[in-house]
């Protein structure tokens, strides 16, 4: 619906159609400031929920507590450091040269004998 101004441009009466569209306007505040009570209450229900928390748990750590409580702690791996780690092809290969050598070593005490 285009925008009529308010005033009429000549003495007449003003546009027909400006008061059901003002009308229409009133009502659609009505349920915006309804709306925007209801959300200030529950807002208000969530700030004294979280006042609550805070206030129960404050031995909880943050996110930056965390990362300086690991950065502390060198046992504890972090990804960068689970990606140094041997794979367990390399295990495998290392076992079987481990082996082999004791089987070297064994075969040498049994000549010698």
């Amino acid at each position: 619906m285009p925008d009529t101004p308010v005033e009429p441009t000549s003495r007449g009466p003003y546009d027909p159609s400006l008061e059901p569209r003002v009308s229409r306007l009133e009502e659609d505040m009505r349920e915006v400031k309804t709306t925007t009570s209801r959300l200030e209450a529950m807002f208000g229900d969530v700030r004294q929920a979280l006042a609550r928390i805070e206030a129960t748990l404050p031995h909880l750590a943050t996110k930056a507590e965390m990362a300086e409580v690991l950065k502390t702690l060198p046992h504890l791996a972090t990804k960068a450091e689970l990606a140094d780690k041997p794979g367990k092809a390399y295990l495998a290969t290392l076992l079987a040269v481990l082996i082999t050598a004791y089987a070297a070593g064994l075969a040498a005490l049994a000549i010698l004998k």
